[in-house]
């Protein structure tokens, strides 16, 4: 029996326009990283999970770190699109809470990829530092506009509002760690936190000597 493809097979890779064909090699590697530790994740096999030709990841991407950079800030611009506000979120309080509930739900569908690339940093920070940092700032940016804070924001409320989104994601890592944790509960914290958070920024400072 002939294991040769079938007539055309061959054409079609190449024929598969180049934006298809480079988002193939993304999602490749996404569907990869996302199989667990003991996934195959070389350049070889990314190229045949993707079904192109080997040379076009480093077409592309120049090497596999490239193309797992990329395929992080794809999955972190799918974040920032899950997050958005649905319908029936009126309220500032119910934004936020529909951001940071949907922000764990999407780490929680994504487990693997996140605790492999982020958490575990196997990759190498280099890899991953980029993408997350800009995607924290954007998520900073997002639960900003969502709580209707006025632009521009201040130093401090920037300082603040960006360690919360460390808070954010520190509490998301013990929710999935641990079994006995509430979703509820822990989207109130979250939430609890933020708030306090804002109002600190909007308090007057102190006066005086601070050694006194």
């Amino acid at each position: 029996m002939s294991t040769n493809p079938p007539p055309g097979a061959e054409r079609s890779h190449r024929a598969r326009p180049r934006k298809d064909r480079r988002q193939a090699l993304i999602d490749a590697a996404i569907e990869l990283l996302a199989e667990g530790n003991s996934a195959d994740i070389s350049a070889a096999a990314i190229s045949r999970r993707a079904g192109v030709a080997h040379g076009l990841l480093f077409y592309y991407f120049t090497d596999k770190q490239g193309l797992v950079a990329a395929a992080l800030a794809d999955v972190l611009a799918n974040l920032a699109e899950f997050q958005e506000p649905e319908a029936g979120e009126q309220s500032v309080r119910a934004r936020v809470e529909g951001f940071v509930r949907r922000h764990i739900e999407f780490l929680e569908r994504h487990r693997a990829l996140y605790v492999r690339v982020i958490r575990e940093g196997e990759l190498g920070d280099s890899v991953v530092e980029d993408a997350v940092r800009k995607a924290r700032a954007e998520g900073a940016q997002q639960v900003a506009a969502l709580a209707e804070l006025s632009e521009p924001l201040s130093p401090l409320q920037s300082a603040a509002i960006s360690g919360w989104t460390g808070f954010l994601d520190r509490t998301a890592d013990a929710y999935f760690d641990t079994p006995d944790l509430e979703l509820d509960a822990v989207v109130e914290l979250i939430v609890d936190t933020f708030e306090a958070v804002v109002a600190a920024t909007h308090s007057p400072p102190e006066t005086g000597n601070r050694d006194q």
